[in-house]
């Protein structure tokens, strides 16, 4: 039902109009349209001639004319407004069409039972505030807007692109043309699909806004219809009746609104058929190109290097190919004129950025000076800007015709020059020639170089392209090349390598591959240009970013402020591999390989293995791998910033930094698999099951594993220990707490050890934390004073020197107190407080050295132990030394006795 009534809508509105002006070639106006028919209904109309398509005015008469129809006929009880919004659409009443009819209703559930009689009154305003609610969202979007006004000149784009003379000789096409043509239309293609999934997002919305009022419509049409004991009164059946007219305007308008939508989707539908038939040709004949590629067009160099007798002479001639590109550069021009107005900006703010780089830099550049990124800013910031900005167009750019990138790279061949002087060692002169050969190689790679020509035009770049890539194996670049950095080092390895392919181009062209030939040269002149010019822009972007982490506003950011080389590493790795990826992409690109390479990853990744009742395929694995990559590189990023940037601008007491940023972290390492695992195929049921054999799994064999893991959640929320905190585990261990981790905790001892200790063994263990809620300790400091002096005179003194101690916390207050009478003097203890663990060692040496000297400069004794010594069996030598005779012990301690 749905489908016919809107295919005859549409045949109806495209027709229409047609068909009234062949009956009535001499009437004055069309008949209305069926733009026209729904904004009448919507209770707007155009302001004037063209309607909605006919550019701004149309637009601006389509949203003035909904807000003024909907605000007319949504007035809460205002049957005029309602009046005047069906009076439009009687003619379709009238035909037979239901009130809620025009689309095929949504499958419904069960009918509901009927509202109770006490309850219609309280449930009629609230479906009336829902319809209120619905009503200004039928508005026709901005994007539905757009489309409308921009359909026809796309269909008129799409009809011109068709009638190019090059559709009907694809098989003839240069390569270079080929790709263009494929470019152009893959560009209509991602422009038609993004207004057929705006069309379809807006068909959906619609969809369900009307099952929402159709089911609203059938629960007050079963209360009004239902047998009751007792009829409704004559009030309520009439607000019953009042909010069902309001309902199917609104179904009305609702439907209407939806065949709009699905009219144009139509439309759309039709094109995107002629775009998919046109690629479709235009892929078939670049495959085929690049199956005539790999056969052997001419006979080898030693056999007279002639055309095979089956090779077609019918080759178009240079000026149809230099017309073709022109075309494709033109439409380039034309349909990317804000992308191209954005580059050309974004490249003067660079050219005003190096030239400011270069007055705040006015050093004298010694001519002696080592190569660097920063010498080359300072002397040629033109030509780092023109790097730069060539460099990104080809990325910038999703498609861009052959003849712009070699343009682009021609013109980047003195600017790479310029800048190599500054930056490479004192061997870029065979670079520069193969800078020059590659600019060479354009005419070849677009297809301009005389068909007569151009067999001995590819033998010569090839033979000198091969000669400077021989040339950096030389000795005599050695030296030079040792001395530069590891990156430098790299390009030039990567350089040296070109020989390789040039050597296979020029094996291919003597053996009479021409065209393979030509792609092996062109691709290989190409990708080392483009990889000077990555590594020349990565190298100015890491001199930018050195500068610019030095300069004061930089240190802003905690981050930068702490950890300025960690972060300049960081950024410096993360440009070197993004310009690594680019590197690889415009090397397939240069060489034609990026369809190919699509084609064999698609087919590898989507091959299955089937283990028992698991399927398991090379791209959900990859999937899964590159999502929990992902998810770890997220995590570091969000801790990072977490714990160095964001959370220190709070004033948070110690730890509670540290326990954010790791519960953070366990909650994205958990949505991170749930999602890694949704990637790779893993469905709710799938994972439960694997859920429920890692638990068996764990009660069998990982119960310590477990048992640390639930350890380190109880510590993270329960928090008995935070980072900084020192603690006493076991007695033996006395260390600050270093970090929390999921499995186990770092504990740095008061001897410098890191210990690793169990997150369960804190948990299940004796633990003693110093500084749960505070740092303070009390330290003690026992003093024995002779019983000579008296007590109360010693308190005193010892009070003034507690108190006089640096490091000492007046609140609580120190005090000293008698303990014991020991055998050889009084003793007393001195208690005091001191704002740190760590400190309390210090501060108790101290003290002690200021009461030693306080006592003996007050001239209090410090006694010692002291014990009588009874001998009762002595020799009689021993008892008359003891005793002081010497005449008797003279004889006994002489040697010659």
């Amino acid at each position: 039902m749905r489908r016919a009534f809107v295919c005859c809508s549409l045949l109806a509105s495209l027709l229409g109009p047609a068909v009234a002006r062949a009956q009535e070639p001499d009437a004055g106006a069309a008949p209305p349209s069926a733009d026209e028919v729904i904004d009448a209904i919507d209770g707007d109309e155009d302001p004037g001639p063209g309607g909605d398509e006919d550019g701004p005015i149309g637009e601006a008469g389509d949203e003035a004319g909904d807000e003024a129809g909907d605000e007319a006929g949504d007035e809460a009880g205002d049957e005029a407004g309602d009046e005047a919004g069906d009076e439009a659409g009687e003619a379709r009443d009238d035909e037979g069409s239901a009130p809620g009819e025009g689309v095929a209703p949504i499958a419904a559930p069960a009918a509901p039972a009927p509202l109770a009689a006490a309850e219609i009154g309280r449930r009629i305003e609230e479906t009336f505030r829902e319809i209120q609610e619905v009503t200004p969202r039928l508005h026709r979007t901005r994007e539905m807007l757009s489309v409308r006004r921009r359909l026809p000149g796309f269909i008129e784009n799409v009809t011109l692109l068709a009638e190019d003379p090059a559709l009907d000789r694809l098989e003839d096409l240069h390569p270079a043309a080929l790709q263009d043509q494929e470019q152009e239309w893959s560009r209509v293609r991602s422009r038609l699909t993004r207004w057929q999934e705006q069309l379809e997002a807006r068909s959906a919305s619609l969809a369900e806004e009307r099952g929402h009022v159709q089911a609203a419509r059938r629960l007050w049409q079963i209360t009004l219809e239902a047998p009751r004991p007792e009829p409704l009164p004559e009030s309520q059946r009439s607000r019953i009746e009042s909010l069902l007219h309001r309902i199917d305007v609104v179904l009305r308008r609702i439907d209407l609104r939806l065949e709009e939508v699905l009219a144009l989707q139509g439309e759309l539908s039709d094109q995107g058929i002629r775009v998919a038939r046109q690629l479709s040709r235009i892929e078939a004949a670049q495959a085929n190109a690049r199956a005539r590629r790999q056969r052997r067009d001419h006979r080898p160099l030693w056999r007279g290097w002639s055309p095979l007798e089956d090779e077609d002479e019918a080759d178009p001639s240079i000026a149809d190919i230099a017309g073709e590109h022109a075309s494709s550069l033109s439409t380039f021009v034309t349909t990317e004129k804000k992308p191209i107005t954005w580059h050309l900006a974004f490249s003067a703010g660079l050219l005003a950025l190096f030239g400011l780089l270069r007055l705040r830099t006015r050093s004298r550049l010694a001519p002696r000076q080592p190569p660097s990124a920063h010498r080359a800013l300072r002397a040629s910031p033109l030509a780092g800007a023109a790097v730069l900005a060539l460099i990104l167009a080809p990325i910038v750019y999703p498609y861009v015709p052959v003849i712009a990138v070699g343009v682009s790279l021609v013109a980047m061949i003195p600017a790479i020059h310029r800048l190599g002087r500054h930056v490479l060692p004192t061997a870029h002169r065979p670079i520069l020639a193969l800078l020059v050969l590659a600019g060479l190689s354009v005419p070849l790679s677009l297809g301009v170089v005389p068909e007569v020509l151009r067999r001995f035009y590819a033998l010569l770049v090839l033979l000198a392209s091969l000669a400077c890539a021989i040339a950096l194996w030389a000795p005599r670049w050695r030296a030079p090349i040792a001395r530069a950095d590891r990156a430098t080092q790299r390009l030039y390895g990567l350089l040296r390598l070109v020989a390789l392919p040039l050597a296979v181009a020029t094996y291919l062209l003597l053996s009479g591959y021409t065209e393979r030939a030509e792609l092996w040269t062109t691709g290989t002149l190409w990708a080392t240009e483009q990889a000077l010019g990555l590594f020349l822009a990565v190298e100015l972007l890491i001199a930018l970013v050195r500068y610019g982490l030095r300069r004061p506003w930089a240190r802003f950011f905690y981050t930068v402020r702490s950890r300025r080389l960690r972060v300049a590493g960081y950024l410096v790795s993360g440009l070197r591999w993004v310009a690594a990826g680019c590197f690889v992409y415009l090397a397939l690109k240069s060489f034609d390989l990026i369809d190919p390479t699509l084609e064999v990853s698609k087919t590898i990744f989507r091959r299955t293995f089937t283990f028992g009742s698991i399927e398991l395929s090379f791209g959900d694995v990859l999937a899964f791998l590159a999502m929990l990559f992902g998810t770890f590189l997220v995590m570091r990023l969000v801790h990072v910033l977490l714990e160095y940037e964001i959370l220190p601008r709070f004033e948070l007491e110690q730890g509670i930094s540290s326990a954010i940023s790791l519960s953070v972290s366990y909650v994205l390492v958990a949505i991170g698999v749930v999602l890694a695992f949704g990637v790779a195929g893993v469905g709710p049921e799938r994972l439960a099951l694997l859920g429920g054999a890692l638990g068996v799994g764990i009660g069998f064999g990982l119960q310590n594993v477990v048992s640390n893991f639930v350890s380190g959640l109880i510590l993270v929320a329960e928090r008995p220990i935070k980072v900084g905190d020192i603690i006493e585990v076991g007695g033996d261990l006395v260390g600050t707490v270093k970090r929390i981790g999921i499995r186990s905790s770092t504990v740095r001892s008061l001897d410098g050890a890191e210990v690793i200790v169990p997150n369960s063994d804190l948990i299940s263990g004796q633990l003693v934390n110093w500084t749960l809620s505070d740092a303070k300790r009390r330290l003690e400091l026992v003093v024995g004073v002779g019983y000579a002096h008296e007590p109360a005179e010693v308190m005193r003194l010892l009070q003034r020197v507690v108190r006089a101690q640096h490091g000492v916390l007046n609140d609580p207050p120190p005090d000293v107190i008698c303990t014991a009478f020991g055998d050889s003097a009084i003793e007393y203890t001195l208690r005091a407080w001191t704002a740190g663990y760590l400190e309390a060692i210090a501060i108790k040496s101290a003290l002690a050295a200021r009461v030693y000297g306080a006592l003996e400069e007050a001239g209090f004794e410090i006694p010692f132990p002291q014990q009588d010594l009874h001998l009762k069996t002595v020799s009689e030598e021993a008892r008359a030394a003891l005793q002081g005779e010497p005449g008797e012990a003279e004889p006994a301690s002489s040697p010659d006795a």
